[in-house]
């Protein structure tokens, strides 16, 4: 790995095993992505795209290669090393907001950092300025049912930042929000990005969220298209 890139993936190859058949989900990728970074992964269903991203936020293991993300090689780190580097460097979004029904925004936000035993003070400063950038201080104490989707995705965004990652992996952050929505959403992705420094990698079918990016990475077959190889 060199000093150049924040994520740096070789010849990573991922397979797993349906019965008696070998599904291959990555094909040998090559890939680089330096720190504050905004990056688009596109590719047809089972490309290997979401593969990347759980191999990248620790929650998978290559087959075979390399994947360094900031000077941990993840394929050999031992459990310790993954539980810190899931808690302390990445944080994921997904198509579904997974908040917990029963606590308002603001406890669905404290929630990582109540689990990471962070006294009360701290993660309730730490909550408000979460929400904050995502401008849903207003909504601190309605629970989901009482916002609309793209409020709930404003709260899970707020959840992944309250750990203050420096990589926030987004799987189709917008696919159960109308357009409207998912611009608003996109937008404040968007800002993250540019304003915290936050390196972004978005999982998305498409291209408006794409055009989001710095860049589009393309994926088939579990293979990187060789014009967005880099």
């Amino acid at each position: 790995m060199t000093d150049e890139f924040l994520i740096q993936a070789t010849g990573l190859t991922r397979q797993y095993k349906m019965g008696t058949a070998t599904v291959e989900a990555l094909a040998g990728i090559d890939l680089q992505v330096r720190a504050g970074e905004f990056i688009a992964l596109m590719g047809p269903s089972g490309s290997g795209k979401s593969t990347i991203l759980n191999i990248i936020g620790g929650l998978d293991r290559p087959t075979s290669g390399e994947i360094w993300v900031n000077g941990t090689e993840l394929s050999k780190a031992g459990e310790k090393a993954l539980v810190a580097h899931r808690r302390n460097r990445v944080a994921f979004i997904f198509q579904s907001f997974n908040l917990l029904p029963r606590l308002t925004a603001l406890e669905n936000v404290e929630l990582p950092l109540v689990l990471a035993s962070v006294n009360p003070r701290e993660r309730w400063e730490r909550s408000i300025s979460a929400l904050q950038q995502v401008g849903l201080t207003e909504r601190l104490n309605h629970k989901p049912t009482e916002l609309s989707g793209g409020e709930q995705q404003r709260v899970a965004i707020a959840r992944a930042l309250v750990a203050n990652p420096m990589i926030l992996l987004a799987d189709e952050p917008t696919g159960n929000l109308d357009s409207a929505r998912g611009a608003e959403i996109m937008g404040v992705l968007r800002n993250l990005n540019r304003n915290r420094g936050l390196t972004l990698l978005v999982v998305t079918h498409d291209p408006e969220v794409a055009g989001y990016a710095d860049r589009t990475i393309r994926l088939r077959d579990g293979r990187i298209l060789p014009s967005e190889a880099g």
